[in-house]
């Protein structure tokens, strides 16, 4: 009957819709070709990257350091974030190698007789913290007395220890010095820097005077976990060679040396320093290119500061160069050809012209403990003067002359450079390598996909092309493992090699053998279904996508009559708290969400200082209270973020403006109420499922965190914005009433006052009214033709006119403009990389390295599923999202190519939209792959789908749970400084990123008499905040800071009096005695220095306190 019935249907059909039906069918079979395509492109670029990873490119290894008698010190006067740490021997003979290894809390840098060794400046920005660190520093000893000076740094208001462990080798006798109570510590600064002294390391130098300074405290470390090297101990502890190789004073010299490797090397580490350039061959292929030469002294070396704010005197001397060269060497017989190159003109000024082509080479090979140098006998060695076909292949070069052996060069010494990322070298992959690493991948995928289609599932299914559609989903569970480890990579404090190792590569061809397991019962399952299908009497079950829908509103009312029971039955009686109920029971999954963002929001929420931009929302407020309007101290007017302005002040009205507390609050709160009111918003616009994704992608974004925590306008201008693009849609999708638009309208209008930075979403604002209510045969926009809707747009404009108005007459006259000379409003390009760069790529957000900065997260993830989003909305008839991907756009074209001023902070109001977007990609691609799976994991069941069995559906599950969490993970690590809770949560390391003015202020509170002077070379709105006043600053560059007062020239927030050059600087000393500088110790001094504009600090001043970020400069009476 019903087969009569489903022909019927068929013949009945009108030609139209057969065309439309076939049209359909091919639609659907080219997506579902191009979808298994995709899977196998996905499959062949994973396999060729893990291989490449695997077999090319040497894995960081990490190694367990060896203390001996070393143990945890600190100072016993600590009086600062900052520890000086010394410790003097002396050798009356040198020793043939020594080392130094150390670890500590937090930030360090090491000093052998005044000359710089290393920091760990950049790792610990990073968040490659804790960690050990080993030197090599017997090119810098002396014979007699030497001194190892130590600088630790506590970026985290914790007690600055230090561990480290000084090894010596004379031949076979061995010696090591650990860190004890026999070692000199002290934490104040003016026992570092006394009055006299020359230089700001001058403390690091064997002659300096250490009587006064006590020893060092034994304690336990503050840090859990045992810190772990990076780097082969082999490496130091090992000598290097006692001669060097030269080729008879030619300018290239040709090095050729055959190396048998033994069978049970687990690491092969080549160390390598010439005179030159030297390319390094290993079985005829080019894999590195060092340069190590010495580099020419610059004159004006001494008046700058390193990245990280340390003077660091001239350091002349070759560099070492060491690789793991594992992937590269095979068991057996190994050909290493060199080609070395006579130093420049500019190292030939430091004496390295005599020697020409020459170097040192050896080639670690370590089992176990037990370490044995390949490259000892001299006589494998051959070397030319001239190159010969296949010389780096060792043919024909055994009849090459011996090399000659030559001291070492005496105008310079060797030096280990730690990390070999550095413009000297050039890491070099043969693309020949590369591409038969990728040839043979996507051959084994190949293969491997083939052989499960014609061979494992073809006799089950009738069907190639299906059998073939099938096969390439064995692959997507590994795929899925692999992208998580791929994010976990990325987690610098995993025990390392991660995650390219024979296990994990076990592990992933192992889920592809189980995935080929569960695929074979399931096709064998609707296999053995269809072959019962035609028996009189089988019946079926509903329809699968009906069931899907079911299932999930049978659990949402399980959950339901579970809780009821449990709740108080008068609350139950009112029918608002059983809708509140059912709504939580349906959006259970934005609870957790809200319960982790609570801690990581709220936790010590006053734990980092108040920098100058939250100073000046901080003092605007303190005016409204005080005068009622926004303004600074020095009498500016300050009208930005007046809604923001009136909410702090009346919060600061309530609870009082003392510490760091409340003032902060309104961010936090709002932070914590657009978590649920993106999740409805985006719930309103799109599916429930995209509005959790969205919403926890901005809960825990890293942007979110650090702004939800400080006083500023930000997180409002964003909570606005959320409001405003809700508010919109409904005015549009409502146009006909007055209502929905005038309320947008307002939104639009509360969302400039939080932040006048907004006015990028007015433009986008009006596109999308006018885009989106295009009405008639020629798509005019519906809503020029409504009154209420240009009322209220009038209204909005006059006010926003007014603002404008208001800014313009209030400003005083400007002296001049920034350094860029450009006007914060003009149409152009020049900021398109820097977004580009903020949205792609990962940065600093400051210039230079310092223990305090600000790290950009890597958004690479996130933008490229918003590009996605937004390419999807375009090519769907999805009006909403075509909404929202247009708002995005235009906004943020507005502030590219229309605002000049460039920072992270601009874009943050559109986050929420870029998540939503992000979200919306996600789940389409997502459902795009299930709409293709759907047919091979699920039983057909008369024209629809069941539900998958349970292992099946656990697996799906599983791989949308590592997804969801690669994207929401991603942008956090490393989680060390990623949040302050999170971070005590774990145990991990954390620090300020904001330079502590606060301990400034305590010192200063305790030193300052009255008449004293103050002058600044840091934001002077902070030293104002934290000593109480300040005089005189350093202006570099900040014309458009200046306003004139009394018939004086001030700065717009503090009201202290520019210093704009170093005769007004001298004019100051000369007028006062008892003088205080305070510096940032970082890039506002490097700034005032630079091309000497100021002599800083004075010679008549010493350095009385050093804080993580700040230094204060002192000048009694008596000078």
């Amino acid at each position: 009957m019903s087969v009569t019935s489903s022909n019927s249907e068929e013949m009945i059909l009108s030609p139209h819709k057969k065309l439309q039906i076939q049209a359909r069918q091919r639609v659907k079979h080219r997506l579902s070709r191009f979808v298994m395509w995709l899977c196998l492109f996905f499959a062949c670029a994973g396999t060729s990257w893990f291989a490449i990873q695997y077999f090319l490119i040497p894995q960081q290894q990490t190694y367990i350091p060896q203390w001996t008698n070393a143990l945890w010190i600190q100072p016993v006067d600590i009086a600062s974030p900052v520890a000086y740490y010394r410790y003097n021997t002396n050798f009356d003979a040198l020793p043939d190698n020594a080392y130094i290894m150390l670890t500590a809390n937090q930030v360090f840098r090491v000093y052998v007789n005044g000359i710089s060794i290393g920091t760990n400046g950049t790792e610990f920005v990073r968040g490659e913290a804790p960690r050990a660190y080993i030197y090599d520093i017997d090119s810098v000893l002396r014979h007699g007395n030497n001194a190892i000076g130590i600088r630790v740094v506590d970026v985290d208001k914790q007690q600055p220890q230090l561990r480290a462990s000084i090894g010596v080798n004379w031949g076979t006798v061995s010696r090591s010095l650990g860190s004890n109570a026999s070692w000199q510590a002290t934490g104040q600064t003016i026992l570092a820097h006394p009055r006299g002294t020359l230089t700001p390391y001058a403390w690091t130098l064997p002659t300096f005077d250490t009587t006064q300074w006590q020893s060092a405290q034994i304690t336990p470390p503050v840090t859990s976990g045992a810190p772990l090297l990076t780097v082969n101990p082999a490496v130091y502890s090992y000598p290097m060679p006692g001669h060097w190789l030269g080729s008879n004073g030619s300018q290239d010299g040709y090095f050729v040396c055959q190396v048998n490797l033994p069978t049970q090397t687990q690491q092969a580490l080549l160390r390598l320093v010439a005179t030159g350039t030297a390319d390094v061959f290993i079985n005829d292929h080019e894999f590195m290119q060092w340069n190590g030469q010495a580099p020419v002294p610059n004159l004006d070396v001494a008046t700058f500061l390193d990245d990280t704010g340390d003077a660091v005197p001239y350091r002349n001397g070759l560099l070492t160069g060491v690789y793991d060269v594992t992937p590269y060497l095979h068991t057996g017989n190994n050909v290493i050809a060199i080609h070395v190159q006579s130093p420049g003109t500019s190292t030939a000024k430091v004496g390295l012209d005599n020697l020409k082509s020459a170097m040192s080479m050896d080639l670690l090979a370590s089992h176990g403990s037990s370490v044995t140098n390949l490259m000892a006998d001299d006589k494998n060695w051959h070397v030319s003067n001239q190159a010969t076909p296949r010389w780096t292949q060792g043919n024909n070069t055994a009849t090459w002359m011996l090399p000659i052996a030559v001291q070492r060069p005496g105008a310079s010494k060797t030096y280990y450079l730690p990390d070999n990322t550095t413009p000297r070298n050039i890491q070099i992959i043969p693309p020949m390598l590369i591409t038969e690493m990728v040839v043979y991948s996507c051959a084994a995928v190949l293969a491997l996909w083939l052989f499960t289609a014609l061979f494992i599932l073809r006799r089950l299914v009738a069907n190639r092309n299906s059998t073939l559609e099938a096969a390439s989903l064995i692959f997507l569970p590994a795929l899925t493992m692999e992208t998580l480890l791929i994010v976990l990579d990325r987690e610098s404090l995993l025990q390392q090699p991660f995650p390219y190792t024979s296990f994990w590569a076990l592990l992933l061809i192992t889920v592809v053998i189980c995935s080929i397991g569960i695929l074979w019962l399931q096709t064998r399952r609707t296999h053995q279904q269809m072959e019962h299908r035609n028996e009189p009497g089988d019946t079926y079950p509903g329809e699968g996508g009906q069931i899907g829908i079911a299932a999930d509103r049978e659990t949402e009312s399980r959950l339901f009559l579970w809780i009821e029971p449990h709740l108080p039955h008068a609350w139950l009686k009112q029918n608002w708290s059983r809708r509140l109920l059912l709504w939580l029971c349906q959006n259970w999954g934005i609870i957790p969400i809200i319960a982790l963002a609570i801690p990581m929001a709220c936790y010590n929420i006053g734990y980092e200082p108040f920098w100058q931009d939250e100073l000046s929302s901080y003092n605007a407020a303190r005016n409204v209270m005080m005068h009622g309007f926004p303004a600074f101290p020095s009498g500016f007017v300050y009208p930005k973020g007046e809604l923001y302005s009136y909410l702090l002040a009346g919060l600061m009205f309530i609870f009082g403006t003392s510490g760091q507390v409340v003032p902060r609050l309104i961010s936090t709160a709002e932070y914590l109420i657009s978590i649920p009111l993106l999740y409805i918003v985006a719930g309103k616009l799109f599916k429930r499922k995209i509005a959790w994704l969205a919403t926890a992608m901005l809960a825990f974004s890293p942007y979110a965190l650090i702004w939800s925590r400080q006083t500023r306008m930000y997180e409002q201008a964003q909570f606005m914005v959320i409001i405003v693009v809700y508010t919109l849609y409904r005015a549009i999708q409502l146009r006909e009433r007055k209502g929905p638009v005038y309320l947008a309208l307002l939104c639009m209008v509360l969302a400039y006052f939080s932040h006048e930075e907004n006015f990028i979403i007015l433009p986008a604002a009006l596109v999308c009214a006018l885009l989106y209510t295009r009405e008639g045969r020629y798509g005019i926009p519906s809503i020029l033709r409504k009154k209420h809707w240009w009322v209220p747009a009038l209204i909005a404009c006059t006010l926003i006119i007014s603002q404008l108005l208001v800014v313009f007459w209030s400003h005083p006259p400007t002296f001049a403009t920034d350094q860029s000379r450009q006007p914060q409003i003009e149409p152009g390009f020049d900021n398109l990389p820097y977004y580009i760069g903020i949205l792609f790529q990962i940065r600093t957000l400051k210039d230079g390295i310092a223990p305090w900065n600000l790290t950009q997260p890597w958004l690479i993830i996130n933008s490229l599923l918003t590009v996605s989003g937004c390419i999807l909305a375009f090519l769907r008839k999805d009006r909403r999202a075509r909404y929202c991907a247009s708002f995005l756009l235009i906004a943020s074209a507005t502030l590219i190519m229309i605002f000049t001023m460039q920072a992270d902070r601009y874009y943050y109001p559109l986050l929420p939209i870029y998540y939503m977007l992000g979200a919306y990609a996600f789940w389409s691609v997502l459902d795009l792959i299930w709409r293709f799976a759907r047919p091979h994991l699920s039983s057909n069941q008369r024209g629809s789908y069941a539900r998958p069995p349970l292992l099946i559906r656990i697996v799906l599950v599983s791989m949308v749970a590592i997804l969801g969490v690669n994207v929401l993970i991603f942008p956090a690590l490393p989680l060390s400084n990623y949040n302050l809770f999170i971070s005590r949560a774990l145990g991990l390391s954390y620090r300020h990123h904001f330079a502590d003015y606060d301990n400034v202020g305590l010192y200063m509170q305790r030193h300052l008499k009255n008449g004293d002077v103050i002058v600044t070379v840091a934001p002077a709105v902070s030293i104002q905040y934290y000593v109480g006043h300040v005089d005189y600053y350093f202006s570099i560059d900040r014309a458009l800071f200046l306003i004139e007062n009394n018939k004086k020239v001030i700065e717009t927030t503090s009201g202290a009096h520019p210093l704009l050059n170093q005769q007004e600087f001298q004019n100051v000393l000369a007028a006062h005695n008892r003088i205080w500088l305070i510096t940032d110790n970082g890039g506002y001094q490097a700034g005032a220095t630079k091309n000497r504009r100021f002599t800083f600090p004075p010679p008549d001043f010493r350095m009385v306190y050093e804080g993580y970020g700040s230094a204060i400069y002192f000048r009694s009476g008596n000078g």
